[in-house]
């Protein structure tokens, strides 16, 4: 299984992400282990539903920091997309704080 971080979306009009810039990370060091690249939002969808794992990654003061886990959400008017996990509803950080790509 591989574990892979988010650090940037992209998101249209209607408020739906359409594409991440995301790699593979070491889930210990949060460093990334091949280059990130943008991929469209079905991508990670897609990823998570085959038991991958995907966290949203933070950088302050230069160290990169795990936010809260990646899931897939239903979207009524649209394909699937994915938000952010937020166990107990309490979160310092959201999918929208990720820098825009």
């Amino acid at each position: 299984m591989t574990t892979f971080g988010i650090d940037g979306i992209r998101i249209d009009p209607a408020g739906h992400i359409t594409h991440v810039r995301w790699a593979p990370i070491d889930p210990k060091t949060h460093d990334w282990l091949s280059p990130t690249r943008i991929v469209e939002v079905g991508d990670v969808v897609k990823a998570i539903r085959a038991g991958e794992v995907c966290w949203s990654i933070f950088t302050l003061g230069g160290k990169r920091f795990l936010g809260p886990g990646i899931r897939v959400v239903a979207h009524i008017n649209g394909p699937d997309g994915i938000d952010t996990d937020v166990p107990g509803g309490s979160i310092e950080k959201c999918m929208d704080d990720l820098a825009p790509v």
